[in-house]
């Protein structure tokens, strides 16, 4: 639930009185609570302005009624066209009138127009299309101009939407910010642009913005990925962005941005932009120190540049490969990328830059800057085709240089169960390999877990033209999961279900209200669990409190054999582990949907239900390096990225303070039980299984 509402004051310095309240969110069709709530959410409660609205009508500035769209089936909100109503911002239009736009993740970003007078919202009344976007209208919530979650997962990210009007370019300008707000949650910066303030909003590959709901990474120009020059501070998670047009015409990104530094500290940074060929405002590379762009000769930008493209990724929170590629005399491109580039002269100041590699066209400008280490340095900033953003930064060109940059790009992780890839060329460079202890990791990559945890070094001679650099690579190699908790079903007394363990001594887990052990036809004594639709935490199996207590960075697996009934919601869970229905959080659904939420989070998103009224095997390990799922020993789902906070202590929210641990049923999203189901071999382990172990694991125990 969320709603926004306006303050009012005589001066910008405040103080400022609440106003009221414009447009909430959240709300439910039917009486009833959600979380640890005890207000109820039913529309027509009085702290909402819905009745007030409806008194009014939609010819006397309010509504005729609430729109059964905003509701499921059940009542409940309805997030797949409905939106959440935080992160609001003004633009005055052309025509003078003033509009809200605000929004985030659920049914996408909307825009409210502003009665200039009051301050308070000028509602559309009625449902319908907005003749100048062709987007469509909510009576309440006004125009959608963007994404939206047509399957009501909260698959598609996208919120804080800002919007600006460049009155040279004639355009309006919209952000948005798509991923998680975390350093590794892949949060980043979409550009689209409009010549009417309500739509449609187009992006550099002629994608409209209301159309982003699916395949939402291919939509917006993305700015700004995860990355880090050599041998300056890593930058992460830049987004939430406001856009300035200055009074002398420049023009200023300004964002919050996060660090590649293991916390979620976070800082405001300004950068310059400047206007490409074709109109699209790109992004300096540094942040501003009130250095002027000029036109530059020739040879000023003719050389070598470390390489960043931002890519399309909509919540990739990994860091961004680096490479290198020289701008040639001739207009050619090499090293890691090929083709050509060219300087025009923008007339304006300034010296545009098209670079083109295959089919994409990127085009930007150059712009000589300060680097983080108080070295000027050539740059440029593009942006393609492709909704693509490109970064160069100038380097010495001596081979030494080269060798200590290649050498800063060779990533090996920290650790590690599975076979490693050791690059043996980087950018024309030869790497050659050496291990301190090739009987666990091999120079080739090969990884044989030990009896114990232990690290291993290995070494990468980097050698480009005449000079060689050495780099070391300390590696944890984690030993083989060992069984946490264990429940087999093959005896019981009362409520108790007698527990075995590799780890400490085996403890009991308990049988919450009907929940039983009966005799299955193919499986033996199993858990067997019913519940009737819309029931919450009322029969199910609960673990002891100390599961996960113990957990490290090696991670964990949960397994266990399922055969649910065909009526069993898929978002019901099979098992799950919270702290009283709150963070730290991790589960895994019937929709094989994986989760972890501690600190960090991972979302191993799914399209695959597990088949009804037959025995599978469910299983899903979780890493500091993100979320595997398994059905039946095969991989269906992953979420690859670092979320090594959950696993941290230090943290207040890290899983090991996860202490309610069921399995089948979930407080934490207050989902219904699993209505129909048998479990059988029920497993936690105390690190993460190889994709052989997962295959293995299932042929062992298959009947």
């Amino acid at each position: 639930r969320s709603c926004i509402g306006v303050a009012v004051s005589k001066t910008i310095e405040g103080p400022y009185a609440h106003l009221d309240t414009l447009v909430y969110s959240g709300m439910t069709a039917n009486e009833g609570t959600d979380g640890n709530s005890k207000r109820d959410t039913k529309w027509d409660n009085d702290y909402l302005n819905f009745k007030d609205l409806i008194e009014k009508g939609s010819k006397g500035g309010g509504i005729d009624a609430v729109s059964d769209d905003w509701f499921k089936a059940d009542g409940s909100y309805n997030t797949a066209v409905a939106p959440n109503c935080i992160d609001p911002a003004i633009i005055r239009s052309t025509d003078g009138k003033i509009y809200m736009s605000y929004g985030s993740w659920s049914g996408g970003l909307f825009m409210l127009e502003i009665d200039p007078k009051t301050g308070l919202a000028i509602y559309p009344g009625v449902d319908g299309t907005d003749a100048a976007s062709g987007n469509r209208i909510d009576r309440y919530y006004g125009i959608h101009i963007a994404g939206g979650n047509p399957t009501g997962d909260n698959i598609a990210s996208g919120e804080a939407p800002y919007i600006t009007y460049d009155e040279k370019a004639g355009y309006y300008y919209l952000y948005e910010t798509y991923g998680g707000l975390t350093r590794t949650g892949g949060y980043n910066m979409r550009l689209f642009r409009s010549k009417n303030v309500t739509g449609p909003y187009v992006d550099a590959a002629g994608n409209e913005a209301q159309n982003s709901s699916k395949d939402t990474y291919k939509y917006g120009v993305k700015l700004i990925g995860n990355y880090a020059f050599y041998n300056q501070r890593g930058y992460c998670a830049a987004g939430h962005n406001s856009a300035l047009i200055d009074t002398d015409g420049a023009r200023y990104l300004v964002s919050h941005q996060r660090f590649d530094e293991g916390t979620e500290f976070h800082e405001v940074r300004v950068r310059q932009q400047f206007m490409n060929e074709d109109g699209w405002p790109v992004t300096a590379v540094y942040e501003n120190r009130n250095e002027a762009i000029a036109n530059y000769k020739d040879d000023q930008v003719v050389g070598t540049y470390e390489f960043i493209n931002h890519g399309d990724g909509e919540k990739d929170g990994s860091m961004i490969e680096n490479k290198i590629v020289i701008l040639n005399a001739d207009g050619t491109v090499s090293g890691d990328e090929a083709g050509t580039w060219k300087k025009t002269d923008s007339k304006d100041g300034y010296d545009y830059v098209t670079i083109t590699l295959g089919s994409d066209v990127y085009k930007g400008v150059f712009f000589e800057q300060t680097t983080d280490l108080g070295e000027k340095a050539m740059t440029f900033t593009a942006i393609g085709n492709n909704n693509q953003s490109i970064w160069g930064s100038m380097l010495d060109a001596s081979d030494e240089k080269v060798a200590e940059v290649i050498a800063s790009r060779i990533s090996v992780p920290a650790s590690t169960r599975e076979k490693i890839t050791l690059p043996t060329e980087l950018s024309g460079a030869k790497i050659s390999w050496a291990s301190s202890d090739a009987g666990v990791i091999s120079p080739e990559g090969e990884v044989k877990s030990p009896k114990a945890e232990q690290d291993v070094t290995l070494t990468a001679t980097i050698t480009d033209g005449t000079a060689s650099s050495k780099k070391d690579f300390k590696v944890k190699v984690y030993a083989k999961p060992l069984l946490i908790y264990g429940y087999n079903f093959n005896k019981s007394s009362g409520t108790s279900v007698p527990g075995h363990s590799k780890l400490v001594e085996g403890k009991a887990a308990t049988l919450e209200g009907s929940a039983k052990v009966v005799t299955d036809a193919v499986r033996g004594n199993v858990l067997e669990i019913q519940n009737e639709a819309g029931a919450k935490g009322v029969n199910y199996l609960r673990l002891p409190e100390d599961t996960f207590q113990n957990i490290t960075d090696a991670g964990y697996t949960v397994s266990m054999w399922v055969n649910l009934s065909a009526d069993t919601f898929e978002h019901s869970a099979l098992f799950e582990a919270d702290a009283k229905a709150a963070y730290p959080m991790t589960r895994i659904g019937a929709n094989l949907i994986g989760r972890i939420n501690a600190t960090d989070f991972s979302d191993a998103m799914g399209n695959k239900l597990i088949p009804a009224d037959e025995w599978h095997m469910v299983m899903y390990s979780v890493g500091t390096k993100g979320i595997r799922v398994y059905l039946d020993g095969e991989l269906v789902t992953e979420d690859v990225k670092d979320i090594s906070g959950c696993f941290n202590k230090a943290n207040d929210a890290c899983i090991q303070n996860a202490t309610d641990v069921m399995v089948g049923a979930g407080f934490i999203w207050n989902d219904e039980d699993v209505r129909g189901g048998k479990f059988d071999l029920v497993k936690v382990y105390d690190g993460v299984f190889t994709q052989q172990e997962a295959k293995s694991a299932y042929q062992k125990s298959v009947k």
